[in-house]
C-alpha cells in the first residue's frame, strides 16, 4: 500500500488558506449541502484532523467558504468602480468582468447561485446582506453619474443598482448553458442601458 505523502510544513494562515482554495472547489462541484472536511483532507493530502483545525464544524467551514466568495465578488466590484470613466461605462465594465469571472473562477459563480437560491436554509440572512452591501456600491456609481450629468435625474439610484446586481446570476446561467460571447455581451448592455439609458449618450446633461 502506498504511503501518504507528508504535507509540507506552511505557516498556519498559509495552511489555512490552502485548505480554503480546496473547499471551494469541492463545494463549487458539490454544493453546500455536500461538501465535506474529508473530501477536502484529500485534495489537500492532509488528514482529516487537519481541516478540522482550522474549520472545526461544518458551519464554520461553510462561513469561511462564503466568506470567500464575498470577499472575491465585493474585491471586484470595488476595483472596477474605480476606473475614472462615465458611470455607464463603469457599470457596463463591471457587468463584463463578472461575465469574465464565470469564465475564470467558475466555483465562485456556481456557489453565488446556489446561494442566491437558498431561500430556507440559514445562510439565507447572509446572502441578502451581501447583496445589499453590492446594491449600495453600485447604487453610489448610479448617484455619482447623476451627479456629472450621465445618468438622468430621474433615476432611482437604489432600484436601478438592484436591477443590475441582480442580473448576474442570469449571467452566470448564460455562461453555464454555453451562450456565445455576442449574447452575453448584447445582454449586459441591455441591462445598463434599459437602467441607466443609452450608451454613446452619456455626455454630461
Amino acid at each position: 500500500m502506498k504511503a501518504r505523502t507528508r504535507a509540507s510544513r506552511l505557516d498556519p494562515s498559509e495552511r489555512r488558506a490552502r485548505l480554503l482554495a480546496h473547499a471551494l472547489g469541492v463545494f463549487g462541484r458539490r454544493g453546500l449541502a455536500a461538501g465535506r472536511h474529508a473530501e477536502i483532507a484529500r485534495e489537500s493530502g492532509v488528514a482529516v484532523s487537519t481541516v478540522f483545525v482550522y474549520f472545526p464544524t461544518r458551519a464554520e467551514l461553510v462561513g469561511a467558504v462564503l466568506d470567500e466568495v464575498e470577499q472575491f465578488y465585493v474585491g471586484m466590484v470595488e476595483r472596477v468602480l474605480a476606473l475614472e470613466l462615465p458611470a455607464p461605462r463603469v457599470l457596463l465594465a463591471l457587468a463584463t468582468a463578472f461575465a469574465d469571472s464565470v469564465d475564470e473562477h467558475p466555483e465562485y459563480a456556481r456557489l453565488w447561485l446556489e446561494w442566491s437560491a437558498a431561500i430556507r436554509d440559514e445562510v439565507w440572512p447572509r446572502f441578502i446582506a451581501f447583496q445589499d452591501r453590492l446594491t449600495a456600491r453600485v447604487a453610489r456609481i448610479v448617484e455619482r453619474g447623476k451627479s456629472e450629468g450621465t445618468v438622468a435625474a430621474s433615476v432611482d439610484a437604489e432600484e436601478d443598482a438592484r436591477v443590475i446586481v441582480a442580473a448576474a446570476p442570469v449571467v452566470a446561467q448564460m455562461k453555464f448553458s454555453g451562450r456565445s460571447p455576442e449574447q452575453v455581451a448584447r445582454f449586459l448592455r441591455t441591462v445598463v442601458e434599459t437602467t441607466l439609458g443609452p450608451l454613446g449618450a452619456e455626455r454630461p446633461r
